[in-house]
């Protein structure tokens, strides 16, 4: 009895991991739209939602934890689950930085992306899903793919930092590309950190 308790709690925690996937991943696409498109976005409404969503899991793991002193996998799987909830609250925090940068520079003054970063853009948000997916769906192959893809990502931002170390000086748009490579850098490294979690 005490098993199936255990079971169906983390079900819910699952379930509000879910949840916070979906914001997150929703939060890209407006993200990838506008840098792409280059306007102004109010991301404040999908942030606060997956700042609540992530302490909600953390008290929720928490309590299961203390409840019901888990060993072995369900102690593994609660621990996944809160470092999940981080990883992607960290990749909503890069997206608010390029919504930033976006109204810092200023949607007027229109800035067309280097072909690298608009391969770079879409590439870290089609990892996002893909490596919740290997998480939740322990998928190995997806795991792989994700990880070749932070591979492409770091080789795009290292060269781009290669380039621009040669250069006298900088343009608004060689800034604002390496600027937004290194967030697309980090949010990829989040993604490579959820499909790499440990689960029973």
């Amino acid at each position: 009895m005490g098993a199936d308790l255990a079971r169906r709690d983390l079900e819910h925690l699952y379930a509000n991991l879910d949840r916070m996937d979906a914001i997150v991943e929703k939060t890209l696409d407006a993200v990838t739209s506008a840098l792409l498109e280059w306007r102004s976005i109010d991301l404040e409404e999908q942030l606060y939602l997956v700042e609540m969503l992530m302490e909600m899991i953390e008290e929720q793991a928490t309590f299961f934890i203390a409840k019901y002193q888990p060993l072995g996998p369900e102690l593994l799987e609660a621990k996944a689950i809160i470092r999940a909830s981080y990883d992607l609250y960290r990749i909503s925090r890069y997206c608010r930085e390029i919504a930033r940068l976006i109204d810092a520079v200023g949607p007027g003054r229109r800035v067309e992306m280097p072909g690298e970063i608009r391969e770079a853009i879409t590439v870290a948000r089609g990892m996002v899903g893909e490596a919740y997916k290997a998480f939740r769906e322990r998928d190995e192959e997806l795991k792989r793919r994700v990880k070749e893809k932070d591979d492409l990502i770091d080789g795009i931002y290292t060269g781009m930092l290669a380039r621009l170390g040669g250069e006298s000086s900088f343009s608004t748009r060689d800034v604002v590309a390496l600027l937004v490579a290194r967030h697309l850098e980090r949010i990829a490294d989040h993604a490579v950190y959820i499909a790499s979690l440990p689960r029973a």
